[in-house]
């Protein structure tokens, strides 16, 4: 069974990351898609972490997990 998440790295007002993860993202998401949410999640201002605002889009991944179920 594979699990797939994608994971929305930002930047605070620190220069701290602050990481968002989405279980179960749409298989067909493009590049731009995710780097449109992201510029709207920072300019919506909705999280804050210890080291003030989001402030910068700092990376994006999609991962994949395969896991195997043992019969013991």
């Amino acid at each position: 069974m594979d699990r797939t998440k994608l994971e929305m790295n930002f930047l605070d007002e620190g220069g701290r990351k602050f990481t968002l993860s989405v279980d179960d993202p749409r298989i067909d998401l493009t590049d731009e898609e995710v780097r449109t949410v992201m510029d709207e999640i920072i300019s919506s201002n909705i999280f804050f972490t210890q080291a003030g605002d989001l402030v910068a889009p700092d990376s994006a991944r999609i991962i994949t997990t395969t896991i195997e179920e043992l019969s013991i």
